[in-house]
């Protein structure tokens, strides 16, 4: 799982990031939220963001306010990682939907909240070891799969920012695409593009255009996923 800490403290962020890293969490560290939200946009494969409150420049809680109004944002995670009172800093996130961990960190506490956290988030990629016992495939046949998974993803990447510079929504077949994220197991991008063949009635270049920002991001996510595994 990837982690964006965001973390002014040197010394906070040392100990979250040491703790992560050991119990094998790939972590990024930014020091306020402007640097997050440059994170954000450049890494697709954040899955959950531990931020403090209180830092210099964007702090916390616009942090928090910036992703919920991004739909590509708004359903990951956040673990808020604050020396306030619970009550005191959900007055301040004006009741956005954060997890907390209190300070002085510790290591104990802090991997059960990040358990927590991303309990009921569905995996960008199944393992694939269990895929390929599940549909009774060898690697060899798998890893064939998975290059032409690959070559859809790429192509969808390539569709969608085409027309993100050109500000157009051309026709976008979804179906191969939807076929292929069920059969390896990728069940996050799966449940966005059934979201999506489930609107076709009438408006969905519509849907597609409001939702294309969360597909990009989902497909660079799960490009990501596949290069480690074909790495």
């Amino acid at each position: 799982m990837n982690i964006l800490i965001v973390e002014d403290n040197p010394i906070s962020a040392t100990v979250i990031e040491h703790t992560l890293d050991k119990h094998g969490y790939e972590t990024l560290t930014a020091h306020d939220g402007g640097e997050a939200l440059g994170y954000l946009e450049s890494h697709p494969e954040i899955e959950l963001i531990i931020t403090d409150l209180v830092m210099p420049n964007t702090d916390g809680v616009e942090l928090v306010r910036r992703i919920k109004e991004r739909k590509e944002w708004n359903a990951i995670p956040i673990l808020v990682c604050t020396s306030m009172r619970p009550e005191n800093a959900n007055e301040r996130l004006a009741g956005q939907d954060c997890k907390f961990v209190l300070k002085p960190i510790k290591s104990e506490t802090l991997l059960q909240k990040v358990a927590e956290a991303t309990a009921e988030q569905r995996k960008v990629l199944q393992d694939p070891a269990i895929t390929m016992t599940q549909i009774g495939i060898d690697p060899e046949a798998f890893d064939e799969v998975v290059d032409k998974f690959s070559e859809t993803v790429n192509e969808k990447i390539i569709r969608l920012e085409q027309q993100a510079d050109k500000g157009t929504v051309d026709p976008l077949d979804l179906k191969d695409l939807l076929e292929g994220a069920k059969l390896v197991r990728a069940d996050r991008l799966a449940d966005v593009l059934t979201s999506l063949e489930n609107g076709r009635d009438g408006c969905h270049q519509e849907i597609i255009r409001a939702s294309a920002p969360l597909l990009l991001r989902e497909l660079k996510a799960m490009q990501y996923h596949l290069n480690l595994f074909t790495s």
